[in-house]
C-alpha cells in the first residue's frame, strides 16, 4: 500500500501519519518502538523509528534497506510488518552492506529479537545485489553510502527495479553535515526527486520520505517462501555465520545446478512480465491507431459536410446577383418607355 499523505514542510520532523489509515499509532508496540530499540545498535531519531515502523506496518511485504549497521531499523520494520493482521504472507527483509561486521551485528540482532528467518544479509552493494536477486521491493530504507557520489549510484539503481509508489525513507536527510559536503545525501535524493522518479513526502525524524513515481517501472517478481530461506541459508554460510554443507563435488554440483536453474526461473519470470508489458503497450499501440483512422475519418466527414452547406449559399448569391441585374434592367426600361 502507498502512502496517501504528503506534507511539503522540509525541516518539521514531528510524528505524523503518511497513511490515512494510521490514526496517530496503529498499536501500542507502535507508541513504545523507539524506547523498545534503543539499546540495538544504530543512531535514530524518534521520527525515524515512527516512520518505519509504519512502513513496515503498511508497506512491509518485501523490505529493503540499503545499510543495516546493527540490526536496529530491521527490527523495526519487520516488526511493524508482523504485527499487521492483513498481511497475507510473512514478509521477506533484504538487507545489504558492505561491511562484514555490520553484517554479522545485524544477524545477532535479529536473531535474539526471534526475526533471523525473514531476513537475508547480503555482503555487497546494492548493484551487486540487483544484479543477483530479482526481487519487487515495497518499501526501501536508505541509509548506506552519505557521500553524492554513492547515494546519487544508489537512487539511480532503485529507479530501475522498483516500481512506482513504493516508499523510499532517506536517512540523515535533514543533517548539517549535508550543508559542508561531508553528506551529499540531501543533494542526491533532491536531484532524484527533481528528474522525476519520485515525489517528497515530508521529513520524519532526520530522514526524507519519498514515493516513487511512474517514471519508476520494474517488471521484476519475488522469491517464494521456499526460494527466499534457501538463498537466506546460502548467504549465511557464505557470510560464515552457518555450519557449512559437507564439501561432496556431487552435492555442491547438484547445489549448483539448483542456484542455476532458480535464476533461469527468475529470468523466465522477469521475461515474461517484459513481453506482457510489450503485449499491453502493442494493444495500446493499436488502440491509438485505431482512434487516429476514427478520428481522420470524422474530420473528413466534417469537411464534406461543409462543403455541401457552402454549395448551396454560393448557388444563392449567384441568384441573388442575378436577380439584382434583371431588376436594374427592368427599372431602366420603365423609365425608358
Amino acid at each position: 500500500m502507498s502512502p496517501d499523505r504528503r506534507y511539503t514542510d522540509r525541516s518539521d520532523g514531528s510524528l505524523r501519519p503518511s497513511w490515512s489509515a494510521n490514526p496517530g499509532f496503529v498499536n501500542a508496540e507502535h507508541r513504545s518502538v523507539y524506547s523498545d530499540t534503543e539499546n540495538i545498535p544504530g543512531w535514530q531519531q524518534e521520527g525515524d523509528s515512527y516512520k518505519l515502523y509504519e512502513m513496515g506496518y503498511f508497506a512491509g511485504d518485501t523490505i529493503l534497506e540499503v545499510g543495516v549497521y546493527g540490526g536496529r531499523s530491521a527490527v523495526i520494520e519487520l516488526r511493524g510488518a508482523l504485527a499487521n493482521p492483513e498481511r497475507k504472507r510473512a514478509p521477506q527483509f533484504f538487507g545489504i552492506d558492505l561491511d562484514p561486521a555490520a553484517i554479522t551485528r545485524s544477524h545477532e540482532t535479529l536473531t535474539r529479537c526471534g526475526l533471523a528467518d525473514h531476513a537475508l544479509l547480503y555482503h555487497g552493494d546494492l548493484a551487486s545485489f540487483a544484479g543477483e536477486f530479482s526481487v519487487h521491493p515495497t518499501m526501501v530504507f536508505v541509509d548506506g553510502d552519505h557521500q553524492y557520489a554513492g547515494i546519487k549510484r544508489d537512487l539511480e539503481i532503485l529507479s530501475e527495479i522498483l516500481s512506482p509508489g513504493v516508499p523510499v525513507l532517506c536517512h540523515d536527510y535533514i543533517n548539517p553535515e549535508n550543508d559542508t559536503g561531508q553528506y551529499g545525501i540531501r543533494r542526491a535524493a533532491t536531484e532524484w526527486e527533481q528528474a522525476g522518479h519520485a515525489e517528497f513526502a515530508g521529513i520524519f525524524g532526520c530522514a526524507a520520505l519519498f514515493v516513487t513515481s511512474d517514471r519508476c517501472g520494474s517488471p521484476r517478481t519475488g522469491l517464494g517462501p521456499e526460494r527466499f530461506a534457501e538463498r537466506r541459508l546460502a548467504h549465511l554460510r557464505r557470510n560464515g555465520l552457518a555450519e557449512r554443507e559437507p564439501t561432496d563435488p556431487i552435492a555442491v554440483l547438484t547445489e549448483r545446478v539448483k542456484a542455476a536453474e532458480a535464476r533461469i526461473l527468475d529470468l523466465e519470470r522477469q521475461l515474461q512480465c517484459a513481453a506482457e508489458a510489450h503485449a499491453a503497450d502493442t494493444a495500446l499501440i493499436r488502440q491509438l491507431e485505431t482512434a487516429r483512422t476514427y478520428d481522420a475519418a470524422a474530420i473528413a466527414n466534417l469537411e464534406h459536410h461543409v462543403a455541401v452547406l457552402l454549395t448551396p449559399r454560393s448557388a444563392l448569391r449567384r441568384l441573388a446577383a442575378a436577380s439584382a441585374r434583371k431588376l436594374g434592367l427592368y427599372e431602366f426600361l420603365k423609365r425608358r418607355f
